[in-house]
């Protein structure tokens, strides 16, 4: 039975590849794990990175605990939600500004540069689901430290900050260079601080940008939905016989998943016990669908298993 790796276990393979130190080799093979499909294609696979694992983690606990691997296990961010988002900006870029908007949660938001000294995690609200969003320091030149480029590489995405009235083009020059030396992938611009603009001004920037002021709350809804977008995920619902689908948990699955995809991810087992399976959505009506049937963003599943 073949592999048919994803793409998304290909980029984590990739960021291993990539990987520098020994906390940012084990965190793209557990992602490596997490992303690969599960069936008896990739057993032997699976076996190998559960090794690997195992080997890595019993060589980081031999090392002597210096200062720099602490500060690593520190700054290891587990990734919670829909996806996982970095914040990358300049000082006063708006950064704290917009990830306070976006979450409720506390961060240190200051007229002063370099005011955010550690990573913050808050949660950004989607719909049902929800994105997990990391505040970082600033990101430019002498003012970062190698954990954490390590934190946004291993991120789902980025979220390139510029301010639209501080220099913009010299901070989109210098975030392209360290984007692209550090090979990060899924990258949004985003513009901040539109509401500081005269009146009626609407700049174009090197870049395709999103335009927000986070004090006015202005772009924020239009910003969520690209990350969802750019995420390439559904949302895929399952239902019992006889009774309404739970429309608030569903199954997060990478774009163009098939059916099996998600019977393997409620259960290895249920999937091989699988007889059928009808789907709901708004050209189906519990109509029986082929295990290699692809599924969209929204689409009711109710399985039936021998």
């Amino acid at each position: 039975m073949p592999a048919n790796l994803t793409p998304e276990y290909k980029q984590a393979e990739q960021r291993y590849r990539e990987a520098i130190t020994a906390s940012e080799k084990l965190v793209a093979l557990k992602d490596m794990l997490a992303k690969l499909p599960k069936h008896k294609g990739t057993e032997k696979i699976q076996a190998d990175l559960r090794k690997r694992i195992s080997r890595l983690e019993k060589e980081m606990k031999q090392k002597p605990k210096t200062a720099v691997s602490r500060r690593e296990r520190m700054f290891n961010i587990p990734k919670q939600g829909a996806g996982q988002i970095g914040l990358l900006g300049a000082a006063n870029s708006g950064k704290s500004s917009l990830f306070y908007a976006l979450t409720g949660a506390d961060a240190v938001i200051a007229e002063w540069p370099y005011s955010t000294s550690h990573p913050v995690v808050g949660m950004i609200g989607f719909e049902n689901i929800q994105f997990q969003l990391i505040d970082m320091p600033p990101m430019i030149r002498e003012h970062t430290e190698p954990w954490q480029w390590g934190i946004l590489r291993n991120a789902d995405l980025v979220l390139a900050l510029f301010s639209a009235v501080d220099d913009p083009e010299k901070q989109i020059a210098e975030l392209r260079e360290e984007i692209e030396k550090y090979h990060l992938r899924k990258v949004i611009w985003v513009a901040t601080k539109i509401d500081k603009l005269p009146d009626g001004q609407i700049p174009r920037f090197p870049v395709d940008a999103l335009y927000t002021a986070a004090e006015q709350l202005v772009g924020l809804e239009d910003l969520t939905r690209q990350i969802f977008a750019k995420l390439q995920i559904i949302r895929v619902y399952t239902k019992h016989p006889g009774k309404e689908p739970d429309l608030q948990d569903p199954v997060l699955l990478k774009k163009g998943s098939v059916l099996m995809d998600a019977a393997y991810h409620l259960h290895k087992d249920f999937a091989e016990k699988l007889k059928y399976a009808r789907l709901w959505n708004s050209e189906h009506e519990g109509t029986r669908v082929a295990r290699d049937h692809v599924l969209t963003d929204g689409d009711i599943v109710e399985f039936h298993i021998r």
